[in-house]
């Protein structure tokens, strides 16, 4: 009995120790699956990990880089800007050079034609010097070069215009009427002074009218008044191109100038034989056909503008004699003559 009892209590021990050994094994197995899930968790953490530290690093890498190329942009392009101005001066300051060679060139040319414009005057040449002194452009010069060119230009043009109203007056003593003309018109193309224009265009007014070139001689009679209208002979030009329009058959223009006359220079000794001439042809008929100016022209004189000059006291005539005015009698003018010039150069052109 004992020993079935001990084999009995084997036999439990040993089917004890089988069931131990199974849960054993079972729990063992559990245990490698728990392992095995921690590990593969632990890879997928550490997979995980790993992706997040790169894309935090490729991250870090493009904002810097990022930064660094916006840093790099902005520097480059305050350097493309200060590129650009120091191109644009650049590119200005070598057009100012080529502006500044170009004006010291033109300048340096006409101080060439200034030095030659004033060697020929000094010589005695002064139409050859007219001639370079047409190519003068004073704005090329200095301001005190371009006072002695203007002086010395304006002195020679009215020495010429003197000699050629000199010579003009002596052909016109002599009758030379054609000669006389043309040295008056060469007198006129040298532009002179207003009181030398005045003289000129007067005795061009004596020779046209001589000539029988009345209308002419009356329009040169009115631009020697009007060029200097404060002159002693302004009042005797007005009413030569009076007579003159009338010798034309102008009768408005005729009536303009005596009127011009009695306006300006009311106390003239012509005053009144210019209204004597108004009435005259403000009642009559116009041969020429022409009318007279609408509302006519009043006898008397409008009020006269400031006080002129006293008047010349010698009446003028026009060449055809039909317009001197019954009181005073008026006589040919002699010719006005220039002051002495100097003498004339053998560089003049012939007549």
């Amino acid at each position: 009995m004992a020993l079935e009892e001990t084999i009995a209590e084997i036999k439990k021990e040993i089917v004890e120790s089988h069931n131990l050994i199974i849960k054993t094994d079972n729990l063992v197995k559990n245990l490698s699956a728990d392992i095995r899930q921690i590990q593969k968790r632990q890879e997928r953490y550490e997979r995980k990990y790993i992706f997040n530290s790169v894309v935090a690093y490729v991250i870090f890498v493009v904002v810097i880089f990022g930064g660094l190329y916006v840093a790099f942009d902005a520097k480059v392009g305050v350097v493309r800007q200060e590129k650009e101005s120091l191109e644009k001066q650049l590119q200005q300051m070598q057009e100012d050079t080529r502006a500044m060679q170009e004006k010291i060139s033109r300048r340096s040319q006409q101080e060439k034609i200034t030095e030659r414009f004033l060697l020929l005057k000094q010589q005695g040449r002064p139409y050859d010097a007219l001639k370079e002194a047409e190519a003068l452009d004073t704005s090329n010069l200095s301001p005190v070069m371009t006072r002695l060119v203007k002086k010395e230009l304006a002195e020679l043009k009215q020495s010429l215009a003197n000699r050629s109203i000199e010579s003009g007056s002596s052909y016109l003593q002599k009758g030379q009427l054609k000669r006389a003309l043309r040295e008056f018109d060469r007198a006129l193309e040298l532009s002179p002074p207003a009181k030398v224009l005045a003289r000129v265009q007067h005795n061009r007014g004596l020779v046209l009218s001589k000539l029988r070139k009345n209308a002419r001689a009356a329009r040169a009679f009115r631009q020697a008044a009007e060029a200097d209208p404060q002159s002693s002979s302004a009042d005797n030009d007005l009413f030569m191109a009076g007579g003159s329009f009338e010798a034309a058959g102008d009768m408005p223009q005729a009536i303009e100038s005596y009127q011009r006359l009695l306006d300006l220079y009311s106390s003239s000794a012509y005053a009144s034989a210019a209204r004597r001439r108004i009435q005259r042809l403000s009642r009559g008929k116009p041969t020429s056909g022409t009318a007279t100016p609408a509302g006519g022209i009043h006898a008397t004189p409008a009020t006269p503008a400031p006080a002129a000059p006293a008047p010349r006291r010698h009446p003028a005539a026009t060449s055809d004699g039909g317009s001197q005015p019954p009181s005073p009698k008026p006589q040919p003018p002699k010719p006005q003559s220039p002051k002495p010039s100097p003498p004339a150069d053998a560089g003049r052109p012939g007549n």
